[in-house]
């Protein structure tokens, strides 16, 4: 019978190992899902004006990038003439939003889109970005975060969910595909 193999979290694996679990892994780990759980929990009762120009203040071009096409796949509504998330400013509604928050709740958005690029290799084991990836795999890729035995990925997906649900339907242009008439006031 072989020996029983020590779990990573166990204090038989806590020193010398990659995997061993310190009191900063944790209190980072924990700090990351209340961000994420906080930024799932988003509901916004004004519309943030887009940043002036083409200029991001939050995200970087790669991470705008990135956030479009998961925005393009999570919203996809499947009407031919529903407006493109390119060409209303729904990715940079997005950023306005996050330059507007606390660093320390939208500090780990940019890390979370870029592993977000990086799940088809990291769980999928599939040897291509998000990016990459055909409308049908990409669609396969957010159906993994989302139904993911891993709560802080779970949580990871209801936070880019919110935030592209966000970005998208709070423009003017979009209002009239879901019978919305506009503010009141």
């Amino acid at each position: 019978m072989s020996p029983r193999r020590a779990s990573p979290l166990s204090p038989a694996r806590a020193t010398g190992s990659r995997f061993a679990a310190t009191r900063r892994s944790f209190l980072a780990l924990a700090g990351s899902t209340a961000a994420f759980t906080a930024l799932a929990q988003i509901r916004s009762p004004f519309v943030l004006a887009a940043p002036t120009g083409d200029r991001l203040r939050f995200f970087d071009e790669r991470e705008a990038e990135i956030l479009t096409q998961i925005m393009e796949r999570m919203v996809d509504t499947g009407c031919a003439d529903a407006p493109q998330v390119r060409d209303i400013g729904a990715v940079a509604s997005v950023d306005a939003l996050c330059a507007s928050l606390d660093p320390e709740l939208a500090g780990p958005l940019p890390l979370l889109i870029r592993a977000f690029d990086l799940g088809p290799f990291l769980f999928d084991f599939r040897f291509s970005r998000f990016t990459g990836l055909s409308d049908a795999e990409k669609d396969e890729s957010i159906a993994g975060w989302m139904t993911s035995r891993i709560h802080l990925r779970r949580v990871a997906f209801l936070a880019l969910r919110n935030l592209c649900f966000f970005g998208y339907y709070s423009q003017d242009e979009i209002w009239p595909l879901i019978g919305y008439a506009g503010p009141l006031l």
